[in-house]
């Protein structure tokens, strides 16, 4: 029973990663942080389940397809949200660096 829970949980996680890539694609970055959270809910579920059993060959089969989807769509996340960081961090080093230049030449 736990195995069809497990298979479950990486079909919810393979879900919410297409979820969050669609977001990334729309630029709705509350989406995605709300969608990311509650992927992580799940990713912690999966860690907590014991399988004693083995999977069987589909399941097995259907685990290695939706890892391939997380990382992959988890990939393409990562290159959709990476400038955007990057573009954020000069931002908040400006900021410092305007605050730093104010309280030393006062203005």
């Amino acid at each position: 029973m736990e195995n069809k829970n497990t298979i479950a949980i990486y079909d919810t996680i393979a879900e919410l990663t297409n979820q969050m890539l669609i977001a990334a694609k729309l630029h709705d970055w509350d989406l995605l942080l709300e969608l990311e959270s509650n992927c992580a809910e799940h990713v912690e579920k999966l860690k907590l389940l014991k399988n004693e059993l083995p999977l069987t060959s589909d399941m097995h089969e259907r685990k290695v397809a939706n890892i391939k989807r997380i990382l992959a769509d988890d990939r393409e996340i990562r290159d959709l949200v990476s400038p955007r960081m990057a573009k954020l961090s000069s931002l908040i080093n400006s900021s410092q660096t305007g605050k730093k230049m104010t309280r030393a030449y006062g203005r």
